[in-house]
């Protein structure tokens, strides 16, 4: 329940286009030779001018041109098309595919099949096939065609994306430790490197004992102390671990977790949440959360064999550092496995979870108590200081009934040993090594991260998060200007104004509802760079030294404590909209549809986001765009439930909510299965929400763009493209295909800007170039 992790339903920042049949979601019919043939001549045309087909086709003795070609066939003639292939590096050497040796090859084919596996194009089938005797569709061959066109990177006009980030592209690095390299990231390292330097004008200095500076002080020392805190070990949690392998009885093991809770805040089988009624969005309401998974669902769903292992592994080490014996703790993890997967499988889906209509799910208290069967929820609730609630509102009402069914004494085994993993993760990057080796053992397997952060990195990290509260005071101080954030607050007026004369000018839309959508933009909340008033629970708390009788642990878990208990004293009061429920170096921004609120801390209104030097169509095409982006959050699948005072109420006619319902199916469809990586596609379901954003965010920021004088287009379309830069590891990569709402980056920027004529008439876009989709096939919402 700490402050920091509140803002449970606000929409995270807003953090690849080829011709319209390389998304079509019908299948085709395959390809024949010819049609193969006349889209490469097209296609390859600007990387090899004046290729013919006599050339693509060389080696065949009858051309045969209207019968279907075999997948390898296609191969050979992209192969010649597109001539040499440059040596993948950098974005492209992590994303391809490598290492495969195909075991169907013909000897004819295989100089151009290996040519194309060299350059990691291509992906074979479980059995270690090419399936080079298969048809492929015009579908799939623009796919191959498509990744092709990212490995050169060379012509906007087939990938914008690409061509405009090539450079940086190549040279792309991820740091040590880390799992995303790209412009987030380096901003918030270069946050990171300010508040270090802020930290290390404090460390090692005496202060007057509670001050601000002696708290950041002492808690970075404590953050240091690897040596002192490897010599404590397991001690800190100790108490708890045995109270949890004592219990003999299900209500054992629910009264040593309220211990837990009670000292540390800290609870493995009751997750519960403070924020506003979703139906009363001025007074704070309780939510329960249900019980945690260590997986996303989709690993979990498909028994993703190299997830099991590691997740498993890791449980094991875990409980093996609390005492177990190996044997013992990995049958443990195993049977967590099991429970979790349970959970997993009735949980619901991640394009489901913004959803009020799936969300708000008011229970009274007597509703909630008979829900669970064995347990006392009633005393649960007293104990946890929160039985002043008139309801609970079960967020996930499936994984609830699931979690108390499994509540019961024949689980105990299994519930005893997950009550531990989940302490052990919480607390194990407070506690000694080998717990943050396990922790960065299980990272590096699942989602493919490399090299470790130093303690110096960890401690200002720990540093950074804990003594926000100070810190977040510093920085802006220090880092943004007045200046700044009048321009930015100008910026917001200007796009809501927009924003208000496209509603205004809709074709599909009753003059009800537009009247009901600017009235919404009208009462707006708008926070800017910094609050208005800092939150002072910080000044409640002592922080330590070991040599005072303080630790990392104690330190963290005190300030983790005194926001838990701010929180709760919340329950039943008036919601207080001026608080912020993000820290304020955060590079990211926010749309609050409880509060109808959008924020932009200054850790993001920073260049290259945002510079007060920078030209406007620069600044518009970057936090401009995000800008537009959190405003439309408000008129998205999940915001557009909400009205103006943040109540999940239904401010549509009948009509115009079917109309918006089609075009929310327009846009899935738009967004659905394009490629990622090889291999990897878009879920236009999933990002629905985030690409409504984009979309809208991008019709705003370019229509103030459009009506300066002069306005240079490209200045905007190639600060957008530079602002989405990313690179992952492809472990990540897959990882987020199924759970983030976000599309990846390269279909943020490719597959948004097509949609609008300002780029075509910028660039030349024709049809037959990749970025092009023809006007009757593009879309728009806001």
């Amino acid at each position: 329940m700490k402050k920091k992790f509140l803002s449970l339903f606000m929409a995270i920042i807003m953090v690849l286009s080829v011709s319209v049949s390389v998304y079509a979601d019908e299948t085709s019919p395959p390809a024949t030779r010819g049609e193969i043939v006349k889209t490469l001549l097209v296609a390859a045309d600007a990387y090899q001018p004046g290729i013919n087909k006599e050339y693509v086709m060389q080696g065949f003795n009858d051309l045969r041109e209207n019968e279907p070609a075999k997948k390898v066939e296609a191969l050979v003639m992209l192969s010649r098309a597109f001539g040499e292939l440059p040596e993948p590096v950098g974005n492209d050497l992590r994303s391809g595919t490598f290492g495969v040796e195909f075991t169907d090859v013909p000897a004819w084919a295989k100089k151009d099949i290996d040519k194309l596996a060299k350059a990691g194009v291509l992906t074979g089938k479980p059995d270690g096939t090419l399936g080079a005797n298969d048809n492929i569709t015009i579908d799939e061959f623009q796919n191959m065609i498509a990744r092709v066109w990212t490995l050169k990177g060379s012509h906007l006009n087939d990938d914008f994306y690409e061509a405009i980030n090539k450079e940086w592209l190549n040279k792309s690095t991820i740091l040590a430790g880390e799992i995303m390299g790209g412009v987030f990231p380096e901003l918030h390292k270069q946050n990171n490197n300010k508040i270090e330097k802020i930290i290390d004008e404090l460390a090692g200095k005496q202060f007057t004992e509670g001050t601000k500076e002696q708290k950041i002080a002492d808690f970075y020392a404590t953050a240091l102390d690897t040596k002192n805190r490897n010599k404590q070990g397991i001690e800190p949690i100790q108490k708890y671990v045995k109270d949890i392998d004592g219990a003999k009885t299900l209500d054992e093991l629910v009264q040593a977790d309220l211990t837990l809770e009670k000292e540390l805040g800290l609870s493995s089988l009751f997750s519960f949440a403070i924020m506003g009624d979703a139906k009363n969005s001025s007074e704070n309401a309780l939510y329960y959360t249900g019980l945690a998974t260590g997986l996303d669902k989709n690993s979990f769903i498909t028994e993703d064999e190299k997830a099991k292992k590691a997740y498993i592994q890791y449980m094991t080490k875990l409980l093996v550092s609390s005492g177990e014996k190996e044997s013992a703790a990995k049958a443990h993890a195993e049977k967590i496995y099991g429970m979790e997967k349970s959970l997993a499988s009735v949980s619901l889906e991640p394009h489901e979870q913004g959803d009020v209509n799936k969300y708000y799910n008011p229970y009274t208290i007597e509703q909630f108590d008979d829900m669970f069967k064995t347990v006392d929820m009633k005393q649960v609730l007293k104990s946890m200081k929160v039985d002043s609630a008139d309801k609970v509102i079960v967020i996930d009402e499936k994984l609830a009934q699931k979690g108390s069914e499994l509540l019961n004494e024949a689980n105990l085994d299994v519930l005893k040993a997950y009550s531990k993993v989940q302490l052990l993760s919480a607390t194990g990057g407070l506690l000694s090594d080998e717990f943050r080796d396990a922790a960065n053992e299980f990272s590096a397997t699942l989602y493919g991260v490399t090299g470790e952060k130093t303690d110096q990195e960890i401690a200002v990290a720990k540093t950074t998060g804990t003594m926000g509260g100070y810190l977040e005071q510093m920085f802006a101080e220090k880092h943004f200007s007045p200046e700044a954030k009048k321009d930015v607050e100008q910026m917001v007026e200007k796009l809501i104004a927009t924003y208000e004369e496209r509603i205004k000018s809709l074709d599909w839309m009753s003059e009800t509802t537009k009247d009901k959508a600017i009235k919404k933009l009208d009462t707006m909340i708008v926070k800017i760079g910094y609050p208005d008033k800092w939150d002072t629970t910080l000044d409640k708390v002592a922080i330590k030294t070991y040599d005072e009788g303080g630790s990392l642990f104690s330190n963290t878990f005190t300030v983790n404590k005194a926001y838990i208990d701010n929180t709760k004293a919340k329950l039943g009061k008036p919601v207080d909209r001026t608080e912020w429920g993000t820290s304020v170096y955060t590079v990211n921004a926010f749309y609050n549809p409880l509060n109808n609120e959008i924020t932009f801390p200054a850790g993001i209104l920073q260049a290259p986001f945002y510079d007060i030097n920078a030209k406007p169509e620069e600044n518009y095409g970057a936090i401009g765009m995000i800008i537009g982006h959190e405003i439309s959050h408000a008129f998205d699948n999940n915001g557009s439930a909400y009205d103006e005072n943040g109540n999940a109420n239904n401010w549509w006619t009948e009509e115009d909510f079917k109309k918006f319902k089609e075009k929310n199916q327009e846009l899935i469809e738009f967004y659905n299965n394009i490629e990622i990586i090889p291999g990897v596609l878009n879920d236009g379901q999933l990002t629905l929400s985030e690409n409504v954003a984009d979309l809208g965010g991008m019709a705003a920021s370019l229509q103030v763009v459009s009506n300066m004088s002069n306005p240079d287009y490209k200045a905007y379309f190639e600060s957008n493209a530079e602002m989405w830069k990313s690179t992952t590891t492809k472990e990540f990569a897959v990882i987020l295909s199924k759970n983030d709402v976000h599309s990846a980056n390269k279909i943020r920027v490719n597959r948004t800007i097509v949609n609008f004529q300002q780029f075509y008439d910028t660039y030349g876009i024709k049809p037959g170039d990749g970025m092009y989709v023809a006007p009757e096939d593009r879309v728009s919402i806001w």
